[in-house]
């Protein structure tokens, strides 16, 4: 086991960590959800997206005036143009995920979004020119062996909206790497922020304000409260408790989760090929990690 503190009684230690992987493993159950609330709305992507954005915008920035109370918008003005640049990608990678989730399978398109590490590896090589090792190499190749597979000739051929999720893959990244490169800042405003982002840009765009039934006001509220912001929560309160290299790796349970729920709720089973190239890139990814939590927890051992 990793131990995140240091100096306090072992018994505690290992129920905080024990905590923070139930509280991640919860956090992406609840992401998971999302592409599930993307088929229940039949609405155009500009509609969903708004009210994702409303709803997201009031359940977060509720949590975010509770936390931080009169200091709150100077929390927000102290995110700097780094934060702003952050915004934009955060903002970004779930607009593209709407469309993207919309226009091919629920499991084609998390299962891109699981392979977010090699993503980021690439993104971080490209901008802060970290070169990537050989495990990450390995990984990325059989990443691409594995997505050629669910995307190939005998699957139908790409779709857009496969290309849609590896764009938005992409923001992501580019927005974990901005957050590295620009040092720990505080990602509530940033999440709030992006949500509000989102709405703006969808409101003159949506073709269904105001002809949501109760039903889909209900799902739309659901969408805003589970992904949006029980997800980011718990996400936030769970990483914190262990290490960062875990975090990731029960985060890429996601896709799986992803495509359970689309399956249970509206009986969307994935293709043959899904099966295998997502074996192939779930386990690529799954690979990576553990390599370099190992790693992580080996560089520990020496320097106790």
């Amino acid at each position: 086991m990793d131990t995140v503190l240091t100096g306090i009684d072992p018994s505690l230690a290992r129920r905080r960590y024990l905590a923070g992987i139930a509280i991640v493993a919860l956090s992406t159950v609840a992401w998971a959800s999302a592409p599930l609330f993307i088929r229940l709305l039949h609405y155009d992507m500009w509609t969903i997206l708004f009210w994702r954005g409303v709803f997201g915008s009031l359940f977060v920035g509720i949590y975010l005036f509770w936390r931080f109370g009169r200091r709150t918008f100077a929390v927000i003005r102290g995110i700097g143009w780094r934060g702003v640049l952050i915004t934009f990608f955060s903002a970004a990678s779930f607009m593209i995920m709407v469309p993207a989730v919309q226009q091919t399978s629920v499991a084609n398109a998390m299962i891109i979004y699981a392979a977010l590490p090699v993503f980021t590896a690439l993104v971080a090589w490209l901008w802060l020119r970290e070169r990537p090792s050989m495990a990450t190499m390995i990984a990325s190749a059989s990443v691409l062996v594995g997505i050629s597979i669910m995307l190939g000739p005998t699957a139908g051929g790409p779709r857009s909206g496969d290309f849609l999720a590896a764009g938005g893959t992409l923001a992501m990244a580019a927005m974990t790497v901005g957050i590295r490169r620009f040092g720990k800042r505080e990602m509530l405003p940033v999440a709030w922020l992006s949500t509000v982002l989102s709405a703006a840009i969808a409101l003159p765009l949506a073709e269904h304000l105001t002809t949501l039934t109760l039903r889909d006001y209900a799902l739309a509220a659901a969408y805003g409260l589970g992904p949006g912001t029980l997800g980011l929560m718990l996400f936030v309160i769970g990483s914190a408790m262990i290490p960062a290299t875990l975090s990731a790796l029960l985060s890429t349970m996601e896709a799986p989760l992803s495509a359970a729920w689309a399956w249970i709720g509206v009986g969307e089973t994935p293709a043959p090929t899904t099966f295998l190239g997502g074996g192939i890139v779930l386990g690529a990814v799954i690979s990576r990690l553990l390599i370099e939590r190992q790693s992580a927890g080996a560089e520990d051992r020496v320097s106790a």
